[in-house]
């Protein structure tokens, strides 16, 4: 048996997680001058979006590092861009944001004349105009290598604060960063029209509120659900158990829970899910729900709540030590293969049913630990 009082601390944090929201700021951020194409302003406070007074456009970059923010394995429901505009001429423009297609570069230039518009000349890994990182690695196209088809789009015009809305496409580009963040590039910031260039608060600006923040909703993978903490569900006996647990037991008042680790990925499964708090006496059985009872209230069963339904599966029976054991064990088959998980997008309930040590308040001497919802992935 594997480490199982380790992987309890691990894992127990992860147990009654639900839908998020987090607030990014970016990670990095620049600007590209077609009228100066080796300039850039990596470091400064701002940067750019449109065409200067004189017609050549300059065009802003932003990355922001989804993966070090969300689990990885969460489905992303939305996500928003907030930008702070803190210099413009009137008119108002569309301003699109396009997914970047190749990795750029920060240095440490900053951008001189009109706050930053007129830019600096490169320092090295600097993205320009005609580099993506200067000096030695150009873009594909001059300008940028970057989708012609706009993820989403703003119409801005005087200074504020503005939001460019939750789009499929953007939600895709944030999903696709957050499967594989070695193609995280971010997206470029173009302005659309022949109206005015537009100065945004950079990731450098000496306000920390102001600097550029990606508001992304998501779904962990995994999402525990039916707790015996009083809280919507009706333990039997007032055997509540602790918030994010099942109901309590005679032999762990605060009740058994069920968390998960690892990846959900059918792919590369490396999913474990770890029952904690019960008894020692006669082990648990892990099962697989394709449902959930009373839509996720769960059923009174025993001393506890009966929470995963539809389509049953048992995954194996694992014997506890110190009220703790998992699935897969070593040797096991991985819980995409025993489960038959076969669809990314997949979703599954999880939940572990124990014997007790003695009777609590029904004759029946079993319990039940909290429910975990997982969606798998590719």
């Amino acid at each position: 048996m594997r480490s199982i009082l380790a992987l309890s601390v691990l894992f127990a944090a992860q147990s009654s997680v639900h839908a998020n929201v987090v607030t990014i700021t970016a990670a990095k951020d620049n600007t590209l001058y077609a009228e100066s194409q080796t300039f850039s302003n990596g470091a400064g406070t701002s940067f750019f979006a449109g065409n200067n007074g004189i017609g050549f456009q300059m065009r802003g970059l932003l990355q922001f590092d989804l993966a070090g923010n969300i689990p990885t394995g969460s489905t992303i429901n939305s996500v928003q861009l907030v930008l702070n505009m803190t210099m413009t001429n009137s008119g108002a423009q569309t301003i699109s944001l396009h997914r970047v297609l190749a990795d750029w570069g920060e240095g440490t230039s900053i951008g001189g004349g009109g706050g930053g518009g007129a830019g600096a000349a490169a320092t090295p890994g600097d993205a320009t105009w005609l580099s993506s990182f200067h000096p030695s690695i150009p873009w594909t196209t001059p300008g940028g290598d970057f989708s012609a088809t706009a993820s989403t789009s703003t119409t801005v015009d005087q200074l504020g604060v503005y939001t460019w809305p939750s789009s499929t496409s953007f939600v895709a580009d944030a999903q696709a960063y957050l499967n594989s963040p070695t193609n995280n590039f971010g997206w470029l910031v173009f302005g659309n029209g022949p109206g005015p260039a537009k100065r945004f608060a950079s990731r450098e600006n000496t306000t920390v509120s102001m600097r550029p923040q990606l508001i992304v909703d998501f779904t962990p993978p995994f999402v525990g659900f039916c707790f015996g903490d009083g809280t919507g569900t009706a333990c039997p006996c007032g055997n509540a158990g602790l918030a994010g647990n099942g109901c309590g037991s005679s032999s762990h008042p605060n009740g058994a829970n069920l968390a998960g680790g690892g990846t959900a990925s059918i792919a590369n499964d490396t999913l474990v899910i770890l029952g904690s708090g019960m008894s020692s006496v006669g082990g648990v059985l892990y099962f697989q729900g394709t449902g959930m009872q009373a839509g996720g209230a769960g059923i009174v069963f025993g001393d506890g709540l009966f929470c995963a339904g539809g389509s049953i599966l048992r995954l194996g029976v694992k014997f506890n030590t110190a009220g703790a054991s998992q699935y897969p064990d070593l040797g096991d088959p991985s819980i995409s293969v025993k489960g038959l998980v076969t669809t990314p997008g997949s979703v599954r309930h999880y939940q572990g049913w124990y014997r007790d040590a003695a009777t609590f308040c029904n004759p029946e001497t079993f319990n039940f630990t909290n429910g975990l919802t997982v969606t798998w992935g590719a």
